[in-house]
């Protein structure tokens, strides 16, 4: 087969070809339903660090911030996986699709293993740095010496599985998350409560044992595709590492990274201001739960179809169909904006039984329902921010969407939050509505450039 066959099975020709809406429901079902398990597996988390009390609510807020952070190259490299995979996939270029797939799975090692060690080294002085007590630091490290280690396994696992989505496929990462859910919930019963009671240092591990058990049933499916040449170990040692496909990773995951480092960084120093307020730890708790529950029900949906958009946005260019990439551009986004608006209404009326249910102190829960309240009006511009910026990525447009996430979330969100919450003693209230706020106008900024429709001729 040459390099331009025609390599797209048929399931798969409904991304470029026919309805743009039988396209959508293609990709985003099952990236709903797989979203929807590691929001389960999430609220495991939450619930079992609640039964273990306030400071291990804490120290999982204060650490999933850390482990985030350690996984930034990982999502640049994502990022660029998924622009050049699916571009050359929709082009119809089998060699290139392998190649690219190759080289991805081969830094998704070297990141996972430097971002695995680095974030050991660093974790410690990190949680000092954050304004935590000793005894949530302590919570942390028991948390996190587990939690990074994870990184290696779902460093390649996330590589793996955007490579699948990149081509269309999206059912087999479905299907490898939801088994990894079944495994977290499992361990994180067993080691954390019951029988073992080895308390927070539990739901590390178990993220970690079921990232493992992920990542190799993840590469068997790789191996057993149509691009199975991507996982010949042969290759790798032939080939060997190559700068030009590096450097084509990461000029369209650099970006991506920043923007996401951004939002990750921001979220480091409003746990700063927190520790300037009468309660600290009630504050980090609550923006631990609200966070996380947001995550759940408002941002893995959306995550899903910024994620089906890219790989959608990506073929269809890569076919020669620019149009057909803004049609489904703005679908999605339409959908994204009409869920989290019930969604988010739902927070704001619901709020102070939703907190009450995540935690046992009354100032956790005050703080969990203000956040709620606030950060559910702003939820249907949030969707559409995501959704948008997912689909210039998938274009490999990210310079301008890192600047546009940059300016909002650092040089405005950060200061608003501090003076609102500090000075004008709002307490958590007023980073709340920093938050929204900056939020909120960075979807509509998202509105305008897409529309511009400078995107479309990114060269990836």
């Amino acid at each position: 087969m040459s390099s331009t066959d025609n390599i797209l099975p048929s399931q798969d020709e409904i991304i470029i070809a026919g309805s743009t809406w039988a396209a959508i429901w293609h990709m985003s079902w099952p990236l709903l339903l797989n979203m929807a398990t590691v929001a389960v597996a999430s609220f495991a988390d939450i619930w079992v660090a609640g039964k273990l009390g306030s400071q291990v609510q804490a120290a999982i807020g204060v650490g999933g911030q850390i482990w985030y952070f350690m996984i930034i190259l990982t999502i640049a490299l994502s990022a660029g996986t998924t622009a050049l995979v699916s571009r050359f996939w929709g082009a119809r270029d089998l060699t290139a699709t392998v190649e690219a797939s190759r080289q991805s799975l081969l830094f998704a090692i070297i990141f996972g293993i430097v971002s695995a060690s680095l974030g050991l080294i660093v974790c410690r002085p990190l949680l000092k740095l954050l304004g935590t007590s000793p005894e949530v630091e302590q919570l942390g490290w028991d948390y996190l010496r587990f939690d990074l280690s994870a990184q290696i396994p779902y460093t390649i696992l996330w590589v793996s599985n955007s490579i699948f989505r990149a081509k269309g496929n999206a059912r087999t990462p479905m299907i490898i998350m939801a088994l990894i859910t079944v495994l977290v919930i499992m361990l994180d019963l067993g080691l954390c409560l019951w029988p073992f009671h080895i308390g927070i240092s539990g739901i590390g591990l178990s993220w970690l044992i079921a990232g493992i058990v992920g990542t190799i049933l993840s590469l068997l499916a790789l191996r057993a595709s149509d691009i199975g040449a991507c996982v010949d170990f042969t290759a790798f040692l032939s080939t060997g590492i190559s700068k030009d496909w590096l450097e084509r990773l990461m000029n369209i995951g650099i970006p991506a990274c920043v923007e996401d480092l951004a939002w990750v960084g921001g979220n480091f120093v409003l746990f700063l201001v927190f520790a300037q307020t009468f309660d600290p730890t009630s504050c980090q708790a609550a923006w631990a739960v609200g966070l996380r529950l947001e995550e759940m029900v408002c941002g893995m949906p959306i995550y899903a179809f910024s994620t089906a958009v890219a790989t959608i946005v990506g073929q269809n260019l890569g076919a020669g169909k620019p149009k057909r990439a803004e049609q489904a551009g703005w679908q999605v986004a339409g959908i994204g904006a009409a869920i989290n608006l019930i969604i988010g209404l739902t927070l704001c009326l619901c709020a102070m039984p939703i907190a009450s249910a995540m935690s046992g102190d009354a100032s956790v829960i005050k703080y969990s329902a203000q956040y709620l309240q606030v950060i559910g009006l702003s939820e249907p511009l949030v969707a559409v921010w995501l959704i948008l910026f997912g689909a210039m990525k998938g274009a490999g447009y990210t310079r301008w969407p890192m600047i546009a996430s940059s300016v909002c979330l650092l040089g405005l969100r950060l200061p608003l939050a501090w003076y609102l919450t500090i000075p004008l003693k709002m307490g958590p209230l007023g980073t709340w509505i920093s938050v929204a706020f900056s939020s909120a106008l960075i979807g509509c900024i998202a509105i305008w450039r897409f529309k511009t429709g400078a995107w479309k001729y990114q060269k990836v």
